[in-house]
């Protein structure tokens, strides 16, 4: 990288992480909630952090405020370290990075202008400003119907509306998200996203969003890592890292993304003599690393009229067509010959990165 490259690599760093670790004692003994993490988070992106229970994912998003202290390493937001802050200083970031919860945390004794109005209130903002601001927030959050209603009455939602109208309060420049929608039904966690990638349109937020959901993941953001026992083990932009895993953990995530080869087709992939007519099943992998669209004509005249389309799909991300189409060749050719032959189409057919033998 240049000297001119590294320049607008660091102007266009938000947020930047470099040999992260946290460890606690506990009754049994050391725990490594995170081990070295190096990563960097681009000025008004929506980034993405996953990994299953116990990856690390709230011990990191914790440090990006000082909820957490680490016990090595560093985070830098704009080029400050947050480890040389004093309490007043931090006291000033947590207003510059919002942080939304998975389970609320609003106050059940307060009405929903109330919960927003609470930051502005104890930073000792005067009247008239705390009631423009909320009402303000109130509409961008669509609940502006519903400022004297109590958090009991309000759907899941909302409540978590609620709460991203108070991370707002005071217009932070980064927002953090907790598994934000992980107590949700899915139409609401669909609107929650909606409302998110709304936020970072308008007012061009950076949102780091942690969850567990690999949905989530391909909803909403640009870039994401992988976590796995506190270490980064696979990271990049959502097209790449879902249309080519890399780790065991991120394709083992994806599996829930993915279907299973339908019943009735497993019994018709058993070995059978090269003499006669059988069905060899070929998976083509579409990674999204082609901008071109994938081509079924090319795909049938390459294999021959004896394919036939029998199972899989394709997605769009990030504008890249992702997925995998499992056809199925009947044919006394032997089957080394229709894979190789099949593996011949990634020059043909836009997207396809590789074949294998289902």
């Amino acid at each position: 990288m240049s000297r001119y490259e590294a320049d607008i690599e660091q102007a266009l760093t938000h947020i930047r992480v470099e040999g992260l670790s946290k460890t606690y004692r506990g009754a049994q003994g050391v725990v490594r909630a995170l081990d070295g993490i190096d990563l960097s988070i681009r000025r008004g992106e929506i980034f993405g952090i996953i990994g299953r229970s116990g990856a690390g994912k709230s011990s990191l998003i914790r440090t990006l405020n000082r909820l957490e202290q680490p016990s090595a390493g560093q985070v830098r937001i704009d080029g400050v370290d947050l480890g040389g802050l004093d309490e007043n200083q931090l006291v000033e970031l947590r207003r510059r990075v919002g942080m939304i919860f998975q389970h609320f945390n609003l106050l059940s004794a307060k009405t929903v202008w109330d919960n927003v109005a609470l930051p502005l209130k104890v930073a000792g903002k005067r009247p008239a400003e705390i009631e423009r601001r909320v009402a303000e927030l109130l509409q961008l959050v669509d609940l502006a119907d519903k400022r004297d209603v109590y958090p009991a009455q309000l759907s899941g939602g909302q409540k978590q509306r609620v709460g991203i109208a108070r991370a707002l309060v005071h217009e932070p420049q980064i927002l953090l998200c907790d598994e934000a929608t992980s107590a949700l039904d899915p139409e609401s966690t669909q609107a929650i996203l909606a409302l998110l990638r709304d936020i970072n349109r308008r007012l061009g937020l950076t949102i780091v969003l942690i969850t567990h959901e690999m949905e989530v993941i391909h909803e909403i953001c640009q870039r994401v890592v992988v976590l796995e026992r506190g270490r980064v083990v696979e990271e990049g932009p959502v097209w790449q890292v879902f249309g080519d895993p890399q780790h065991e953990v991120t394709r083992s995530l994806l599996g829930t993304r993915q279907h299973d080869l339908p019943e009735d087709l497993v019994g018709r992939i058993r070995p059978q003599p090269e003499s006669e007519r059988s069905l060899f099943l070929l998976d083509l992998h579409f990674t999204g690393a082609s901008l071109r669209e994938p081509d079924l004509l090319a795909i049938g005249r390459t294999l021959g009229a004896q394919a036939r389309l029998l199972h899989g799909g394709i997605d769009r991300v990030q504008g890249r067509a992702l997925g995998h189409l499992l056809v199925g060749v009947h044919s006394r050719e032997p089957q080394a010959a229709i894979l190789e032959r099949a593996r011949g189409l990634a020059d043909k057919v836009g997207g396809l990165g590789y074949v294998t033998a289902a």
